[in-house]
């Protein structure tokens, strides 16, 4: 009976222990590392050493321009201009400073970062990983079972910087769901990333949102979701996700200010999947765009300052002057919100416009053209 009892006390405590967990989200955290950690990839882009060496005389060659012009330019003078000697410094430490990248380069010509799978046969990323496969060299993805496959760009939207790779020879069996996405948690929500850090094997790492919409210049759509979730090197590129197993984001890049704490910035799990799907099916993400407008923002709305004559926005019935108020549907007057609005939509879609013309009210309807990158 006593041992009875006792096992019935070890059940109930380790029923205990596991609603606790599950309470603190630490099982839907297991259940979503378990279920994804498979389909994390480092990514990883050797260039050829020669590349280096060409880039770092090209370099030179034309900070050597510049020193000859700025020496014709002295001697040609009869204005006192910044001595021979102090630009010769300058020039020595900028030269200094190439030949100190070049070597770095030369000893460590990989860069890395990490992919995940979408599907049997394409890897998302960020942009910034594979950018240096552009100037020579391949990409090379492994796993955590040091499986090593072959892969090629599919695509790349440099306006949101999402690309996707195509694998070479081989068929992927996990995968992430990009339709199951989570872009409205409460800021403090717990979330997690699965990381390979220095290429090791896939490991959870957890933190919260810190907040939405933030802007940090890094790609041309702004919106990106600030949490203190840690980014170690080689780790751009890393899902995100909510402890059920939502996709929230990639992570995009660390910030820090001095030497205070760093955040982490990710790009939402909606810009993410809209370029990766965009990019399977046609290679490119083509975005709309409205030429022949200069908006501004005001108190009330966003003023159209100027129109171009002969130009789509002139076509569509828009005026120097009007206020737009809202648009397909949504009242809104932040010029932000209205450029991601247009952004977002495709070449040739229709966007129907609010405009307070004066004392009226009334409605514009501006077909988008082609955004040139």
């Amino acid at each position: 009976m006593t041992r009875l009892h006792g096992l019935g006390l070890w059940i109930a405590g380790l029923c205990g222990f596991a609603a606790a967990a599950a309470a603190q989200g630490d099982w839907a955290v297991y259940e979503t590392f378990s279920r994804f950690s498979p389909a994390i990839y480092s990514v990883s882009v050797e260039i050829p050493k020669d590349v280096i060496l060409d880039r770092y005389e090209q370099s030179i060659d034309r900070l050597r321009n510049y020193q000859e012009g700025f020496n014709n330019l002295v001697s040609g003078s009869t204005k006192p201009i910044m001595g021979f000697s102090q630009f010769d410094v300058w020039f020595n430490q900028w030269e200094r400073q190439l030949e100190s990248l070049k070597n770095q380069m030369l000893k460590n010509n990989r860069f890395r970062g990490a992919a995940f799978a979408v599907d049997p046969h394409h890897l998302v990323t960020l942009s910034t990983v594979i950018n240096s496969a552009t100037v020579g060299g391949d990409i090379v993805v492994s796993d955590d079972y040091d499986r090593v496959l072959k892969a090629e760009i599919q695509g790349v939207d440099p306006m949101s910087g999402v690309a996707v790779l195509k694998i070479i020879g081989a068929t992927l069996s996990d995968y992430i769901d990009l339709d199951r996405t989570a872009n409205s948690l409460p800021v403090a929500s717990y979330i997690m990333t699965i990381q390979r850090p220095y290429e090791l094997p896939a490991s959870p790492f957890s933190g919260m949102i810190g907040g939405y919409f933030r802007r940090l210049n890094l790609f041309k759509l702004e919106r990106y979701i600030q949490t203190d979730l840690p980014l170690y090197p080689g780790n751009e590129g890393s899902p995100v996700f909510s402890p059920s197993g939502q996709l929230i984001g990639m992570l995009a890049t660390e910030y820090s200010l001095g030497r205070g704490p760093s955040l982490t910035f990710v790009i939402p799990s909606d810009i993410v999947a809209d370029s990766a799907w965009a990019i399977i099916e046609s290679g490119k993400r083509e975005r709309g765009w409205i030429s022949g407008i200069d908006l501004k923002q005001v108190s009330d709305g966003i003023l159209v300052e100027n129109v171009s004559e002969d130009s789509p926005a002139a076509h569509s019935g828009l005026l120097q002057g009007d206020l737009i108020i809202g648009f397909d549907g949504k009242r809104d007057p932040q010029a932000w919100n209205f450029i991601y609005h247009v952004l977002d939509a495709k070449p040739n879609d229709k966007i129907m416009i609010e405009v307070q013309r004066g004392a009226n009210r009334l409605y514009v309807e501006v077909v988008a053209g082609r955004k040139n990158d």
